[in-house]
């Protein structure tokens, strides 16, 4: 019997792990299933595989040959050895698998030929969309209207990603001494400004020497970057006891108690404000592709250790503002939503989009304690009511004047009268 338990003790040790299965590095993930599921389609490449994780599937080998025609165009158009490459991704590839939340079940000749290959597609697709003059006539991505909303779905994807110093180093190994001298940055973020218009106005306010793990922490990091910290101060969930933030009514209930929403800067989509009955909210464009990148943003905040919860509180907060197609019409009608899907999903899209996620830090608490202090206060409903019953038209609003006037002129008028009748009596009353 002793025997029998040693030698479990002896397996249960022997299938021990020394060290963690998930590496510090780890900033590139699977969806977890409970994100995954009902919306596989947002998390899937629809035409090319960047990295391991969906390599090898049927549907996207079309692309693969692009992707060599690619590499195979340029080298030869710079006379660029391919030896230096491999010799830069080696020494950088027991970083790169760490990447990566699982083993890659790849040889090193495998995994450095993909990293090659994948890594010196995007940066010749952000090059040429740079500049016209390096696409040739045969090129199917730019002779094809459809490509651009695919490479656009796919390159956000969180499954879809390589390391960011995997494309610096081979960007700063092939970049030709005339090329504009664009940063790296600077060409990923003008290939998605075509159709992404929140990445397009951050020049200012965004870093450019801020460390990136990956082309979708990149985006975030510009969207995020338009944060007003010290308006936005983050409430732990571990001082939820004392003092939890609430969540705040829809648009159509704050229109009840007098809230005015305006149209905010769209330099800084995420910098809502509200102060004194005015919601101050900068404009989002609403469209195909909007749920697949702010879904693979929260996923990556999800599962990155080191990400806040900047995007899932975006999300929150504007799922509290817009509960129906009501709401979303308001806004529209306001400039604040650009939408090119029908108002009802919309407002589905709001609805749905934070569900099964955990929120540790929530960073628009203060914003809504004002909310719910001016939607409490029963003045500001009583106001709008009056507003909106009887001060809605410039006639109604002459008629009350008339009306007051009128009533003004009537008390007069009876007050004379009065006065009159006494003051007459008072004078046929003899005196002693």
């Amino acid at each position: 019997m002793e025997d029998e338990d040693e030698t479990l003790a002896n397996s249960i040790k022997a299938n021990l792990y020394s060290d963690s299965p998930l590496s510090a590095k780890c900033c590139i993930f699977r969806v977890p299933e409970v994100l995954r599921r009902s919306y596989e389609n947002v998390y899937e490449p629809d035409i090319v595989a960047i990295g391991p994780f969906h390599r090898g599937k049927k549907i996207l080998q079309p692309m693969e040959n692009v992707k060599r025609w690619y590499l195979e165009s340029h080298l030869k158009s710079m006379n660029i050895n391919i030896l230096s490459l491999i010799k830069g991704i080696k020494e950088l590839e027991k970083d790169a698998r760490e990447c990566y939340q699982e083993p890659i079940e790849l040889n090193q000749r495998d995994f450095i030929e993909m990293m090659i290959i994948d890594g010196f597609f995007l940066i010749q697709l952000f090059r040429k969309e740079a500049d016209f003059d390096l696409r040739s006539k045969d090129d199917p991505i730019f002779n094809m209207a459809c490509m651009h909303k695919y490479l656009y779905h796919d390159l956000l994807l969180l499954e879809n990603q390589l390391p960011w110093f995997i494309l610096e180093t081979l960007f700063n190994l092939i970049k030709p001494n005339d090329h504009k001298n664009f940063s790296l940055i600077e060409l990923v973020l003008n290939f998605f400004r075509t159709y992404f218009s929140m990445t397009n106005r951050y020049e200012t306010r965004f870093r450019m020497d801020i460390e990136n793990l990956h082309i979708l922490d990149l985006i975030r990091h510009v969207l995020v970057s338009s944060y007003s910290d010290a308006d936005h101060t983050s409430t732990s969930i571990d001082k939820a006891v004392e003092d939890k933030p609430d969540l705040i009514p829809c648009v159509t209930r704050l229109l009840g108690t007098g809230v005015i929403f305006t149209k905010g800067s769209p330099d800084s989509m995420m910098n809502i404000e509200f102060e004194n009955g005015i919601f101050v909210v900068p404009p989002l464009s609403i469209h195909e592709t909007t749920e697949p990148l702010f879904r693979n943003l929260i996923a990556f905040e999800q599962c990155y250790h080191s990400c806040d919860n900047k995007i899932t509180s975006y999300a929150i907060l504007m799922d509290s503002l817009i509960n129906t197609s009501r709401d979303v019409e308001y806004l529209s009608e306001q400039g604040i939503i650009d939408n090119w899907l029908s108002a009802e999903d919309a407002s589905h899209f709001f609805n749905r989009l934070y569900i099964n996620t955990f929120v540790t830090d929530f960073y628009y608490a203060k914003l809504c304690k004002r909310v719910n202090s001016y939607y409490k206060t029963k003045w500001h409903r009583w106001k709008a009511t009056l507003m909106r019953d009887y001060f809605r038209t410039p006639w109604t609003i002459i008629s009350i004047l008339a009306a007051c006037l009128l009533l003004a002129l009537v008390v007069l008028h009876t007050f004379y009268t009065i006065k009159l009748y006494y003051s007459y009596n008072f004078h046929r009353i003899p005196h002693k």
